[in-house]
């Protein structure tokens, strides 16, 4: 893998449907917002960290959002996957560890989790609690949205140090 794509984001409608749309739309804004921010990146620019001490990079950043994802997997009843912390010792969250030579194993691996976070909550309801937790559905878009702002504000300072590119 040379570069990573760079995904088309539309923008999310400023008068939704309803309630559900707006959560999923904006939902979807954030997570083709981190992948932008990689858009025409080199593993190895993806992997660079920001500033001593800290061990951010994109590339880390997307291998926690695939992680974080998992907010949603609960819904669809099947067993967790391994996430990067499972199996590198030391590894709480994703951004240590990062190895340029899985950077589309890395890409594949968020893709899919959001693809498995997208089928297992299609067609429930928002007010419906997550299994074994008191959270409900509406609670865990609003907090996935909350945690893709956050980190996708880190994505555009870490991008900005790479290349310089800024803004959306």
């Amino acid at each position: 893998m040379s570069t990573w794509t760079t995904p088309e984001r539309p923008e999310p409608p400023y008068n939704p449907i309803d309630e559900r749309t707006a959560l999923e739309d904006r939902l979807e804004f954030h997570r083709t917002t981190l992948l932008l921010k990689c858009g025409g990146l080199t593993p190895e620019q993806l992997a660079l960290r920001s500033v001593p001490p800290s061990t951010l990079s994109l590339l880390g950043l997307v291998r926690h959002m695939s992680g974080v994802e998992a907010w949603f997997h609960a819904y669809d009843g099947q067993p967790d996957h391994m996430f990067f912390w499972d199996y590198v010792p030391g590894s709480k969250n994703g951004f240590e560890e990062v190895d340029i030579a899985h950077a589309a194993d890395d890409l594949a691996s968020y893709q899919a989790s959001v693809a498995r976070s997208r089928q297992a909550v299609a067609g429930r309801s928002l007010d419906e609690a997550s299994p074994g937790e008191d959270y409900t559905l509406r609670w865990i878009y609003l907090h996935m949205i909350e945690e893709y702002a956050r980190h996708n504000g880190h994505a555009d300072l870490l991008r900005e140090r790479i290349d310089g590119a800024t803004g959306e």
